[in-house]
């Protein structure tokens, strides 16, 4: 059997330094969003005005999964205080996120060589972060991850 990589997620004070790290909106919206929606890096780039209730502070996004192809699962997630009035302020000028896969990608690297972390981190491994720190995960320690957070 090959040997397949494991992508561990971040301790909560890397992520803390991750999300401290960011120097512009844009950074700060992409790692914040992340590190606290748990979504995928292709939901995050296809987000738009019409993926967000605002008025019950909530993403509606249709992602990959579902037994009748990539696109039919439909997930329901929560926003936090931090993220909200990030994405607020990015789509009350633009009509979606217009930052591509890519360069998310790019950013979160460089977000965190920014942090002094070591190990690689990307997108999926901050989705991971969300999954361990989670007050709905099992394994999550009963704190929030961000209480730092400016």
């Amino acid at each position: 059997m090959l040997y397949q990589y494991k992508r561990e997620p971040l301790t909560q004070e890397e992520a803390n330094r991750v999300a401290n790290a960011c120097s512009s909106h844009e950074e700060k919206l992409v790692v914040w969003a992340l590190l606290d929606t748990s979504l995928r890096v292709v939901e995050l780039a296809k987000l738009t005005k019409d993926n967000i209730d605002w008025q019950n502070h909530r993403l509606m996004i249709y992602g990959k999964g579902g037994p009748y192809g990539k696109v039919s699962k439909h997930r329901i997630i929560p926003l936090s205080a931090w993220v909200q009035p990030l994405l607020e302020g990015h789509l009350g000028l633009h009509d979606s996120l217009k930052i591509g896969v890519r360069t998310i990608r790019r950013m979160v690297k460089q977000v965190a060589n920014r942090a002094h972390i070591r190990r690689k981190v990307s997108p999926h491994v901050l989705r991971h972060t969300f999954s361990v720190f989670s007050p709905v995960s099992v394994a999550a320690p009963h704190f929030p991850c961000f209480p730092v957070f400016p």
